[in-house]
């Protein structure tokens, strides 16, 4: 049982949290969906608490080597923050249920708010670096730099949710290369000459 397995339970847990939420969703349910034994589940995962711990924590390292990879392309702190806001709405945007489930189910436990936060302060750490960059070379307003990479985060994600539950699974894709594009300028426009880029002199 190796990776491919993980998959598949990953794939079929996240459908079935988004559906029933937490506290309702069934281990019988997620076994049936991913093809495999209830028992093959907990061979994997203790609990179902568990299950869901690790299905956001690889959701998040996956969100998190897609922006590193999208960031290794250009050098321009400015090119990158586009990189990163590009990176961050598709992301959510084809990953829409697990994007739900950040919202909806990850504040719940101790341990979900602990690992949830570890992965977050990851990604924003990313921002962070990205926006000091920009200020030493000159190109970004002088700011508080943690509180504006998390404003960056939360501006992106709240906006991805907002059109995630305006359209349904097939309405979105149908207009995903429309959509996307609009929401990336729409972010650019309240970053770049809100937040960050400084003023033309």
């Amino acid at each position: 049982m190796g990776s491919d397995t993980i998959e598949h339970i990953f794939g079929a847990a996240v459908c079935v949290f988004a559906e029933s939420g937490f506290e309702r969703a069934r281990m019988d349910e997620i076994a049936r969906r991913a093809g495999v034994a209830k028992g093959t589940i907990y061979y994997h995962f203790k609990s179902k608490e568990e299950l869901f711990v690790a299905l956001m924590n690889n959701g998040m390292e996956r969100l998190t080597a897609y922006l590193r990879r999208r960031l290794a392309q250009v050098e321009d702190p400015q090119e990158q923050l586009g990189e990163i806001l590009d990176a961050q709405v598709r992301y959510l945007y084809d990953n829409g249920t697990f994007a739900k489930l950040l919202i909806s189910e990850v504040w719940g436990s101790i341990e979900r708010q602990r690992v949830f936060r570890a992965r977050i302060r990851d990604l924003v750490s990313i921002i962070e670096e990205v926006i000091r960059r920009g200020e030493k070379e000159g190109s970004f307003r002088t700011l508080k730099v943690q509180e504006t990479a998390v404003a960056i985060f939360g501006a992106i994600s709240v906006a991805v949710l907002q059109e995630l539950f305006r359209f349904e699974e097939q309405e979105r894709q149908d207009v995903k290369e429309e959509r996307i594009p609009d929401l990336v300028r729409n972010l650019e426009t309240l970053i770049h000459h809100g937040l960050i880029y400084k003023e033309a002199e």
